[in-house]
C-alpha cells in the first residue's frame, strides 16, 4: 500500500516537473484558436464606423488576430487548429454555434482553448479601453485552475502590447452573476482549460481605428502567444519589438500615411489611411537601432532604441510639418476703405498657431488696446478693441516673424513658401458721420448674429448688438429644448457685445441659442461638429 501511494505521488509530480523544465519550443502541444464570432452578420457580430467609409467588424479583427497567432505559434512547432478558417459565410447558419467551436477543441484533444475577442461599453465610449481575460468558474474558484493561470499571464501581456488601462481576470461565473452557472457559452462545454480574451474596447474610436491596422492586430497576437511561452516555460525570444503611434503637431491628430525607417535594417513601415498613426517592426535583432520618421511635407526626426531581447519598446512621435503657417483670412479684407469702427478684428492662419509668440509678434499701428481670443484649435484670432476706433484712419496691423505654429514652423507672412517674414494687413476705417445720428457708435437696433465659425469645434463666438441698456438673458439649447448653457444673465449696456461659447462637453450636433430682453429675442441655429 505504502509502495502504490509513493507510485501515485511520483505520477502527480511528473507533469509539474515537464512544465517546469524549460522549452525550446512548443513542441508536442496543441493550441485551439478561437476568432470570435463571424460572418459579418449583424445580429451576432459587431459593426463600428468610427469614421465615414470606415467600417469595423469584430469577427473580422477576430479572425485576423486568430490567423496572425496561428503563424507564430506554427513558427515554434506548435500544433494549431482554428474554429473557424474563413469570416465569409453564405447562410449564416454555416457559422460554427459556440457549442461547435468548444466540440472542435474536444474532439483534437488539445492542450488549450483560447477564444479571441474585443469589448464594447455599449453606449457612448469616450475613454473605457481596458483588458479583460475570463475563464469558467468562479474568481477564486476556477473549473480549470491553469486556465486562471494562463488568464493571469495573457492578460497584463495585452495590456503592455496594446497599453490600455489597466487588465483583469475574472472567472464568468462572478463576472456574470445572473447566468448563476451557466457562464460563457464556448467555454462551458471544454474539456480542457481554455479562456476569452477581451484585449482591448472596439467601441473607443480611437482603438477602433488602430485595430483596423494589422500590425497593431499581431501586437495582440504576440502578447498572447508571450504569455503561451510564459504558462509552458518556453525560452523567451530573443528579438524585440518596436512600434508607437505618429501624430500631427499641430492637430495632435494621429497621421495616415507616414514613412517610418528601421535602420541599420533599413526596414521601411509605410502607414495606413484609417487615422491611427500607428507603426510597428517586430523581430528586431538586441542591438542599438535608429528609427527614423520621414513623412512627406514633415520635418525628418529620429529616436535611437537600444533594443532589449525579447524587449517591447514604444517609440511615439509628434510630427512637426515644415510648411510654413500662412494667413487663409482677415477681416477686414486687405486695403478695405470702410470698415467700421466698432468692429472686432479676425484672422485665420492656416493650422494652429502658438498663441503666446503671436500675442507678441501682434501689433497695430496707430496704437490701441484690445483682447484676444482663440477659436478653432488655435488657428483662429479675434482682436476685440477695448474702444472704439479712430474715424477715417489708416491702420496697419503686423504679426511679426517671430509668430510661429505649435509645431514651432515660423510665419510665412507675404505666402512665397518661404517662413521668416512679417504678414501685414492695411485698412481704413469708415468715413467720418455727417449727422447726428451717424455720429451714434453704438448700435441702432437690437440683432443677434449668426456665430462663427459654424460648424464649429468646440468653440465659437456669438455676437449681438445693444442699442440701449437692458437685462440681457442668452442661453443654449439642444434639439429637445433642453437649456445646455446660460451664457449672459445679467444687466448690459448699449453696445455691440462678443460671447465665446465652449462646447467641449457636448456631443456633435445641432444647437440653438436664443437672446431675451424686454424688447427683443430672437433664436439662430449653430452645428457643433467635432
Amino acid at each position: 500500500m505504502k509502495k502504490r501511494n509513493n507510485f501515485l505521488l511520483v505520477l502527480l509530480i511528473i507533469p509539474t516537473l515537464i512544465l517546469a523544465q524549460q522549452r525550446t519550443d512548443f513542441s508536442g502541444l496543441k493550441f485551439c484558436i478561437d476568432p470570435g464570432h463571424g460572418g459579418h452578420n449583424p445580429a451576432n457580430d459587431r459593426h463600428v464606423v468610427p469614421d465615414p467609409g470606415i467600417n469595423f467588424w469584430e469577427s473580422e479583427s477576430n479572425f485576423q488576430k486568430a490567423l496572425l497567432l496561428d503563424t507564430l505559434l506554427k513558427q515554434k512547432n506548435a500544433w494549431v487548429i482554428l474554429t473557424r478558417y474563413t469570416n465569409d459565410y453564405p447562410d449564416d447558419s454555416q457559422e460554427p454555434s459556440l457549442s461547435a467551436r468548444a466540440a472542435i477543441a474536444n474532439a483534437n484533444n488539445v492542450h488549450f482553448f483560447h477564444s479571441i475577442h474585443s469589448n464594447a461599453t455599449g453606449g457612448t465610449n469616450t475613454g473605457t479601453n481596458y483588458t479583460l481575460l475570463l475563464f469558467r468558474g468562479y474568481d477564486n474558484q476556477p473549473v480549470f485552475p491553469d486556465a486562471k493561470t494562463m488568464s493571469s499571464y495573457i492578460s497584463p501581456q495585452i495590456k503592455n502590447h496594446l497599453r490600455t488601462s489597466t487588465s483583469y481576470v475574472r472567472g464568468d461565473w462572478s463576472f456574470y452573476p445572473d447566468w448563476g452557472t451557466a457562464g460563457l457559452g464556448v467555454l462551458r462545454p471544454l474539456q480542457m482549460p481554455g479562456q476569452l480574451s477581451e484585449g482591448s474596447f472596439h467601441d473607443y474610436f480611437p482603438e477602433t481605428r488602430r485595430l483596423m491596422n494589422q500590425s497593431y492586430r499581431k501586437m495582440e497576437a504576440f502578447a498572447i502567444m508571450k504569455a503561451f511561452m510564459q504558462f509552458y516555460n518556453v525560452v523567451p525570444d530573443t528579438f524585440g519589438i518596436i512600434a508607437g503611434i505618429q501624430t500631427d503637431a499641430d492637430s495632435l491628430k494621429p497621421k495616415n500615411g507616414t514613412i517610418v525607417k528601421l535602420l541599420p535594417e533599413n526596414r521601411v513601415y509605410t502607414g495606413d489611411y484609417y487615422n491611427n498613426g500607428f507603426y510597428m517592426f517586430d523581430f528586431v535583432p538586441p542591438t542599438p537601432h535608429t528609427v527614423k520618421f520621414e513623412t512627406p511635407n514633415y520635418v525628418f526626426d529620429s529616436s535611437t532604441v537600444n533594443v532589449n531581447p525579447n524587449g517591447l519598446h514604444f517609440v511615439d512621435k509628434s510630427l512637426i510639418i515644415n510648411i510654413p503657417p500662412v494667413v487663409t483670412a482677415t477681416q477686414p479684407v486687405n486695403n478695405d476703405t470702410a470698415f467700421r469702427v466698432t468692429n472686432y478684428i479676425g484672422i485665420r492662419f492656416s493650422r494652429a498657431m502658438d498663441t503666446s509668440s503671436v500675442r507678441l509678434a501682434f501689433s497695430i499701428t496707430p496704437s490701441i488696446n484690445g483682447s484676444f481670443t482663440w477659436l478653432s484649435g488655435g488657428s483662429l484670432l479675434f482682436f476685440f478693441p477695448s474702444q472704439p476706433l479712430n474715424y477715417d484712419t489708416w491702420y496697419t496691423l503686423k504679426i511679426d516673424s517671430t509668430a510661429k505654429s505649435t509645431g514651432g514652423i515660423t510665419i510665412d507672412g507675404n505666402g512665397d513658401g518661404i517662413p521668416g517674414d512679417p504678414f501685414i494687413l492695411r485698412f481704413k476705417t469708415q468715413s467720418q458721420p455727417t449727422s447726428v445720428k451717424d455720429q451714434l457708435v453704438y448700435p441702432e437696433k437690437f440683432e443677434l448674429y449668426q456665430n462663427y465659425p459654424n460648424p464649429f469645434n468646440p468653440e465659437t463666438i456669438i455676437q449681438f448688438d445693444l442699442p440701449e441698456s437692458e437685462f440681457v438673458v442668452l442661453k443654449v439649447f439642444d434639439t429637445y429644448g433642453k437649456e445646455v448653457k446660460t451664457l449672459i444673465n445679467e444687466n448690459l449696456g448699449a453696445g455691440r457685445y462678443s460671447i465665446k461659447f465652449d462646447a467641449s462637453n457636448l456631443a456633435s450636433g445641432i444647437y440653438f441659442y436664443k437672446i431675451f430682453t424686454s424688447k427683443f429675442s430672437k433664436v439662430n441655429k449653430m452645428i457643433l461638429m467635432k
